[in-house]
């Protein structure tokens, strides 16, 4: 594989695991935030986190969509991240590298 596109490749992945990991907590967390029970500013936390106020959440969920999910694991969060950065830290080293002929 192409070093010029292992960057790219992890970038994109990086960026669907990103969406998914929204997704995913946008089923669950998207109804209690509709409700009032807890706010946007609490439930983003919980995107990283798992806390006392983010499983109280969970339990909260009615899951009232098609998925019928009703928790949320933010390692996929860190996952994603992980993706971007190495991504980033990858393509950065190869636009560094001297070019030898």
């Amino acid at each position: 594989m192409s070093e010029l596109r292992l960057p790219i490749i992890l970038g994109a992945a990086g960026f669907s695991v990103l969406a998914l990991s929204v997704g995913w907590w946008w089923l669950v967390f998207g109804n209690v935030v509709s409700t009032g029970t807890i706010d946007y500013a609490q439930a983003i936390v919980c995107l990283a986190a798992d806390t006392d106020l983010c499983r109280l959440a969970e339990a909260l969920c009615t899951n009232t969509h098609f998925f019928d999910i009703r928790w949320y694991a933010p390692e996929i969060s860190w996952a994603a991240i992980a993706l971007l950065a190495v991504a980033l830290i990858h393509g950065a080293q190869r636009t560094r590298a001297p070019e030898t002929k």
